[in-house]
């Protein structure tokens, strides 16, 4: 081979080398920015895996807390609804960021934003947790208030016929006591017998002289004799004498010691025209008045009417005239 010929092959051989060099430098170059762009992509649905399955983890969270904060309240159920509703728009938007949008940083801010919420949606059952803890505590309180309301009720009911019963025993006894004084007067009442009523003038001497006629007579002399009570206690007995005269008047006069005495049975005030006091001693004794009114007798039948402790001893009558 000719020299000129050896030498075309070598240019052409030192070209093809070169050619063959440049062509190995473009493949090296492609394929370490494919190299790169591979990573970088792996890296990014690396990325964009870790952030779904991170806005899945925070959303099916702050879900379960809504629904744990259920409750008879329906107001507080229609909260949690709406919460609900906001939270899913939320994770639809962030989903979109991931996928479509393929704004990785934004979609990290996001789901910052929605663990903040899932916090505050925590804090917010640990409140209700609270809330309903104080609302079982008070509940507890107001049926044990209640239970004490009732029993104070029933205590009181009970006091109320434990009182009335004593109230109806005390007044029971109370007519017991009385029936039991009034029979104790009664038997302790002091009868009296041989009343005795007799006209009388005054002479110019001074002394008495007994009359039945009503125009002359000055006054009246009433006597009677006691009887044999071992009931009444000895002691000072007040006996009352009724002088009625024909027309059927009490002959009284408050200077002469007439008053009003009260019936024990009846309890009716009626007068009296004087009163005997006798040191009784469980025996007969006698007692007197003298009525000398200061007028003018009726003539016709008079009443004489004794009364002690309120019963009538004895009656007797006699006539002026």
């Amino acid at each position: 081979m000719s020299q000129s010929s050896q030498q075309k092959l070598l240019a052409l051989a030192t070209v093809a080398i070169i050619a063959l060099l440049g062509l190995s430098a473009f493949l090296i170059y492609t394929k370490v920015n494919q190299d790169k762009l591979i990573k970088s992509q792996n890296s990014e649905l690396i990325e964009e895996t870790r952030l779904k399955a991170d806005l899945e983890k925070e959303y099916y969270k702050a879900l379960s807390d809504l629904e744990e904060m259920r409750s008879n309240n329906s107001e507080l159920n229609a909260m949690i609804e709406t919460q609900k509703t906001e939270l899913k728009a939320q994770k639809d938007k962030i989903a979109t960021m991931i996928t479509t949008a393929k704004d990785l940083q934004k979609a990290r801010e996001e789901i910052a934003r929605l663990r903040i919420f899932v916090t505050e949606v925590e804090n917010l059952k640990k409140q209700n947790a609270a809330l309903r803890d104080t609302n079982s505590l008070l509940l507890n309180q107001r049926q044990e208030l209640s239970i004490q309301v009732e029993q104070g009720k029933a205590t009181n009911e009970e006091l109320a016929t434990s009182r009335n019963a004593l109230a109806t025993e005390k007044e029971q006894l109370q007519k017991d006591k009385e029936a039991l004084a009034h029979k104790v007067n009664i038997a302790s009442s002091v009868k009296v017998s041989d009343i005795s009523a007799s006209g009388y003038f005054v002479k110019g001497s001074g002394k008495e002289k007994d009359s039945n006629k009503a125009k002359s007579i000055d006054g009246v002399k009433i006597c009677f004799k006691t009887k044999e009570n071992v009931v009444a206690e000895k002691g000072k007995e007040k006996f009352y004498i009724r002088l009625i005269n024909p027309l059927g008047e009490v002959m009284a006069i408050q200077d002469l010691g007439s008053g009003n005495l009260q019936l024990t049975n009846t309890g009716e005030s009626i007068q009296f025209t004087q009163f005997v006091e006798l040191d009784y001693a469980n025996e007969v004794m006698s007692g007197c008045i003298n009525w000398q009114p200061g007028t003018a007798f009726e003539t016709g039948t008079y009443q004489i009417e004794i009364y002690n402790k309120g019963f009538q001893s004895g009656k007797a009558s006699f006539t002026l005239k």
